[in-house]
């Protein structure tokens, strides 16, 4: 599988004021998935595994625009509280 992220290379300074998972967060892509079989039914195989602190998962492609999607919403519904004066209330 290849790395996306290599999270080894990243300044461990930085990761350290962007919280204890920045630096563990990575994604394997899965390369032994044919092209034929990705095409004709890319709803079923795992794509890759995404790692984060220490535990990995295998995804499939939908996994991944439902995770994106999720992630998103998460930031907005922050970022929404925060214009709102709603933090730390």
């Amino acid at each position: 599988m290849g790395r996306v992220n290599n999270a080894f290379a990243y300044d461990k300074k930085r990761a350290k004021r962007m919280g204890k998972l920045y630096n563990t967060i990575d994604f394997n892509i899965n390369e032994k998935i044919s092209g034929d079989l990705f095409a004709k039914v890319p709803e079923k195989p795992v794509v890759g595994e995404l790692e984060i602190g220490g535990k990995s998962f295998k995804v499939t492609y939908q996994e991944i625009d439902a995770m994106m999607s999720t992630l998103q919403e998460a930031k907005r519904a922050i970022e929404s509280k925060y214009r709102l004066g709603l933090m730390n209330k």
